[in-house]
């Protein structure tokens, strides 16, 4: 490798790296060698820690070596630091096509406006396909003057081309792309049609409803889903009797964003269709976004489609159908929670006692505090806080301040989230202390709601708490911090975070990293049969050997898929089975150019480098998680299998070899 010296941090690592993986590893001649291995080593710690190592890693930048050259961009763009724009930059001329992507990606990440305008130039010159990652790029740059620039690229003679302007000027989300928008709902290409309708929902305008109106007749089913979902997003009031008419569409993802866009323009001429719906349609998809839309109406005319409901075969569905009671019975939904809550499915029962607050039913406040109070389950517990959060009584928020005792960290966390929400001036105090005793990794999320809730009191004596949040090792503390402060009239900004990564870097410290590990598959089981996935061990190593890992183990054997969102995503691995859990470490983001299509199997996480063992798989195109979520796999057969999970539906994971 010339030009560069090999580090001697390597030796300090404990990793398994043998040579070349099974999976066909695009780093095979690498690891085929030792000087390759300890290059790969330096690459994977430095990405892990987050840091540069004083500089080091850039000059990897320099070597002969077009795969060092590729996985060195692909780290400084995880880094995400704008300082490092003008070290990309040359390399958009680098002489390998790959290094030349993984920059385009690289500054697509760092969305500094530094490079837009090399980017911009570099566009009239490049073929299409790559034309499409730096469009891509420039839409996550943004700005007015992006817009326009990339507005002009909706006429390409090639079709991905236009595809990917669409996407990007979605990011945007400026009315300088309204009128090139409106033009293209008329392209020839459907793939570019559907992507054109999703751009147009982040852009309000009554000119939007005429010109999507009739795109819910395209003989494309994701046009017609995208349409319903925009004239939603659009609140189109003239909208309604087509999206009712959408609900008896033949593809589920038409007739779930034809109920959500009903329940999002609150039109009571939709309560009988939606009824209907969630009577009748055979997707639990559809009638757990129909029972949703009818609490967003709120209409009592949904009262018998949703009593009849929590009796649905489905969890999902039932738990959706209480909820909405409650929005639509206010405190006489009450009984109908109390029958829930002999549910056999323990998110159902939740549902039930978080409804049972926020139908207001002050009667019910004993049922609620003894369920915080004395339930054995922290998913129980946790619901009853949030319901309380909701209740208008006097008693409430004493009885909230007691719970800050609470030992479950979820519940807590809950708890200063509730006093928040009821602007309970009078815990500051305790909210200050309870931040200083709880230090545990998990408890990042106890200090982030109280320095929430004393953002909102605008609590001056918090002051002193925010600088010390400025300092803490959690990003997303540090950052709450700032917004603390400025709430309080002391507006100062934290350290950068590579400084704060450079000054707690120790060359010394062992740490167990994965090599890229090429192609792996896994097959993912649960009782409606099995989904084979494939997963890419060289575009996220260390999520992807964490999951092999865990699976190995038999960590995620007999989980729930605990979040079932309709044409969304399907969402499992937490141990707690409640959303907050992991597998006791967090796993550093690794954001890569594979884009969220249908079957894209991604990492959950609260936020960069806070992901662990939960994952999620699409059920349809998500644009917006692109770059966002570490995508570590996708499915290779099973998406039906996929479709038919329920909330609660359980699951094993076989690595297969």
């Amino acid at each position: 490798m010339a030009g560069v010296t090999v580090i001697a941090l390597a030796a300090a690592m404990v990793l398994a790296w043998a040579g070349p993986t099974s999976g066909a590893s695009r780093y095979t001649r690498l690891l085929a060698t030792s000087a390759g291995q300890d290059t790969l080593k330096n690459l994977a710690l430095w990405e892990d820690e987050r840091v540069t190592d004083d500089g080091k890693l850039f000059e990897y930048l320099r070597s002969s070596s077009a795969l060092v050259r590729l996985r060195t961009t692909e780290v400084i763009g995880r880094l995400q630091d704008p300082a490092d724009v003008p070290r990309l930059i040359p390399l958009l001329s680098d002489p390998d096509i790959e290094v030349r992507r993984a920059a385009f990606f690289a500054l697509g990440q760092i969305a500094s406006s530094e490079a837009a305008e090399a980017l911009e130039t570099l566009s009239t010159r490049t073929r299409a396909e790559d034309l499409a990652l730096i469009i891509e790029a420039l839409g996550k740059i943004g700005g007015k003057d992006v817009s326009e620039f990339l507005a002009a690229l909706l006429h390409d003679f090639h079709a991905d081309v236009r595809g990917a302007t669409a996407l990007a000027l979605a990011r945007a989300a400026d009315d300088v792309s309204l009128n090139p928008l409106l033009l293209a709902v008329h392209d020839p290409d459907p793939n570019v049609v559907w992507r054109v309708v999703y751009a147009l929902e982040k852009v309000p305008s009554v000119r939007v409803g005429p010109k999507v109106r009739p795109l819910l007749a395209s003989d494309d089913a994701l046009t017609r889903a995208h349409a319903a979902r925009t004239l939603g997003k659009q609140k189109d009031e003239d909208a309604v009797s087509v999206l009712a008419g959408a609900l008896a569409d033949a593809d589920p993802r038409v007739v779930v964003n034809a109920a959500r866009a009903l329940g999002e323009i609150g039109d009571d001429d939709a309560v009988h269709p939606l009824g209907e719906t969630l009577a009748r349609h055979p997707s639990h998809h559809a009638r757990g976004a129909a029972a949703a839309a009818l609490g967003g109406i709120g209409s009592k005319k949904g009262k018998d489609y949703l009593v009849q409901a929590i009796m649905d075969r489905s969890a999902g569905v039932r738990a959706e159908a209480i909820t909405a009671l409650a929005a639509v019975l206010g405190e006489d939904a009450a009984i109908f929670c109390d029958q829930a809550l002999r549910d056999g499915s323990r998110y159902v029962r939740a549902a039930a006692v978080e409804a049972m607050g926020a139908s207001g039913a002050k009667e019910r406040l004993e049922a609620l505090t003894r369920v915080a109070e004395r339930d054995d389950d922290a998913l129980m517990r946790a619901a009853a806080i949030r319901g309380l959060a909701r209740v208008d009584d006097e008693r409430v928020t004493p009885f909230l301040r007691a719970r800050l005792a609470e030992e479950d960290w979820v519940v807590v966390t809950e708890v200063v989230n509730a006093l928040g929400e009821r602007e309970a001036r009078e815990a500051t105090s305790e909210l200050i202390a309870l931040y200083a005793a709880r230090r545990a990794r998990v408890d990042a999320n106890i200090r982030l709601a109280v320095l929430a809730a004393l953002e909102r009191f605008a609590a001056p004596e918090a002051a002193p708490l925010a600088a010390e949040a400025l300092q803490d090792e959690d990003r997303r503390v540090r950052a709450a911090g700032q917004t603390l402060l400025a709430a309080v009239g002391m507006p100062a900004s934290p350290p950068r975070e590579r400084e704060i990564n450079e000054a707690h870097f120790d060359r010394s410290r062992r740490r167990s990293l994965a090599p890229p590990l090429g192609v792996r598959r896994a097959v993912i089981a649960c009782a409606h049969g099995e989904i084979e996935i494939e997963l890419f061990g060289d575009d996220a190593p260390q999520v992807v050997n964490n999951f092999i890992q865990l699976a190995k183990s038999g960590f995620y054997d007999g989980l729930a898929f605990h979040r079932v969102v309709p044409n969304f995503v399907v969402q499992g691995g937490c141990p707690r089975g409640d959303g907050w859990g992991d597998a006791g470490a967090f796993v550093r983001s690794e954001f890569n150019r594979h884009h969220y299509d249908t079957g894209a199997i991604g990492i959950a996480h609260d936020g960069k480098d806070t992901g662990g063992s939960q994952f999620f798989i699409t059920l349809s195109a998500q644009p917006h998680l692109d770059g966002r979520y570490t995508l570590f796999g996708r499915v290779l057969s099973g998406m039906d299998v996929v479709w038919k999970i329920d909330q609660g539906d359980t699951f094993t994971v076989r690595i297969l070899e």
